[in-house]
């Protein structure tokens, strides 16, 4: 997906660190619905949560905001390149895609590769130097998230 401006980068990035959050808080209600609170996976998706929630207020902090149309625009574009789920955690949900713990990490585990990639892809065409350089950062926090989970799928 190509992006024209920061702002756009930046938009696209709060959209899917939303998801994000929305995807490990399900996780992990999961994991407590099955009684299983204290197991290392709990552990694991919660401090990957807590990273989801700091990626989301720096990128927030950073954001200036766009139209609602050019928002709008953004959101399809995304959904169109497969950076967003169409319908979001819930179309997720209704495709079957939550079910379960294997599930739900090969969904999140998909979900963190596409946002390393797509970090790593809008920061090259950030015209934003500190922009640039958060979203490379964020970028490899993505790429030890995704470890986690390919570590748990094995």
């Amino acid at each position: 997906m190509q992006v024209k401006s920061t702002q756009e980068a930046l938009y696209i990035a709060i959209e899917m660190e939303r998801g994000a959050v929305q995807l490990y808080e399900r996780a992990l209600k999961l994991l407590g619905n099955q009684s299983r609170e204290k197991e290392t996976l709990r552990a694991q998706l919660a401090s990957v949560l807590a990273d989801e929630k700091q990626h989301l207020a720096q990128f927030t902090e950073l954001y200036k905001g766009l139209s609602v149309e050019a928002e709008r625009g953004l959101v399809l574009s995304a959904i169109a390149a497969d950076i967003l789920f169409p319908g979001g955690l819930m179309g997720a949900v209704r495709q079957g895609l939550l079910e379960d713990e294997r599930a739900m990490i090969a969904f999140a585990a998909k979900a963190e590769e596409m946002a390393a990639k797509t970090y790593r892809a809008f920061a090259a065409q950030c015209g934003d130097v500190f922009a640039a350089e958060m979203l490379s950062g964020i970028a490899l926090e993505e790429d030890k998230h995704l470890q986690v989970l390919r570590e748990q799928q094995a």
